[in-house]
């Protein structure tokens, strides 16, 4: 009789298994499709503000690339300022371009090449020069109504733009 009972319960415990039961799972419910960021703008390699995803070298590059700019446009809104100081009035982008041949021929070299960009503002407080794309991913900019040399938003080299 021992046997009998324990055939049973062995054949009983094979076909039922040692395996846990698993709670149904309830469906979840798909989240909506997120739509797809998009792109940022293209910005020109000549803009030095930081590049997302470029590893820290690229950026370390920038930097120094962004010092130097920041340096070069000072420059230029010192020439800029004394020019309107002696003349009481902003100069135009031939009168500046002149004034680079003398004494800033790389800064001039970046104006040619499309770098720096002169906006020719006869405005004293207005925005003078800015760095390639500045208006799209931010960047270097001259302000006056002295040379100030500074990094800025695209949002706001893009109002700067719409005021001057």
């Amino acid at each position: 009789m021992r046997f009998f009972i324990l055939l049973v319960l062995g054949t009983a415990f094979v076909a039922g298994g040692c395996k846990k039961k698993e709670k149904p799972v309830a469906k979840k419910e798909e989240p909506a499709p997120v739509a797809a960021p998009e792109p940022a703008p293209a910005v020109d390699p000549r803009n030095t503000n930081y590049v997302q995803g470029g590893g820290a070298m690229q950026n370390v590059r920038q930097a120094a690339r962004r010092t130097v700019t920041i340096n070069d446009m000072q420059q230029l809104g010192t020439m800029i300022f004394s020019s309107e100081l002696e003349t009481n009035k902003m100069p135009t982008v031939s009168e500046i371009k002149a004034m680079l041949k003398l004494d800033g021929k790389h800064i001039l070299a970046a104006i040619d090449e499309g770098a720096i960009i002169l906006t020719g503002t006869t405005n004293k407080r207005g925005l003078w020069a800015y760095e390639i794309d500045a208006d799209k991913a931010g960047g270097v900019i001259v302000t006056g109504p002295t040379p100030a040399a500074r990094r800025a938003s695209a949002e706001e080299v893009k109002q700067l733009l719409a005021s001057n």
